[in-house]
């Protein structure tokens, strides 16, 4: 559980850089219930997953390149060059912005899954009759 609260937000923020770091993580994580043997197995999953999906956005970019090219849309060719281009100020910039989706998310969470499992447990304790025993003990 701690894993997936680590690095879903992480996955979520379109790092795609991180997806093969953050599938060993949750690979890993998940693998470990099956030993270490299966924590090695579930690394390696999770790490070959990440990069498929990683390579995937690499993917898509270049299909639209060769589709403005074999349609010699010049126009979709220099807007697809010009958002590559990034000033070192416009990519720290992005970065900021990043680290502050993920710690939004991060604060999101840190804040409202112990109130939602407060609300839970409540419930479980209130059903049982104030948390006590309800068998009699002779």
């Amino acid at each position: 559980m701690r894993y997936s609260i680590t690095v879903v937000p992480l996955l979520l923020s379109g790092c795609a850089t991180l997806y093969p770091v953050g599938g060993a993580i949750l690979g890993g994580g998940a693998g470990s219930l099956a030993g270490p043997f299966g924590a090695a197995m579930g690394a390696g999953c999770g790490a070959a997953a990440g990069s498929m999906l990683a390579g995937d956005k690499e993917l898509k970019q270049t299909k639209e390149e060769l589709k403005a090219l074999t349609s010699g849309d010049v126009a979709k060719m220099i807007e697809l060059q010009a958002g590559k281009e990034q000033s070192g100020f416009d990519a720290v910039i992005d970065g900021v912005y990043r680290v502050l989706w993920l710690l939004g998310i991060f604060g999101l969470l840190w804040v409202f899954v112990p109130i939602i499992y407060t609300r839970f447990l409540h419930k479980k304790i209130k059903a049982n009759g104030n948390g006590t025993n309800t068998k009699a003990t002779t």
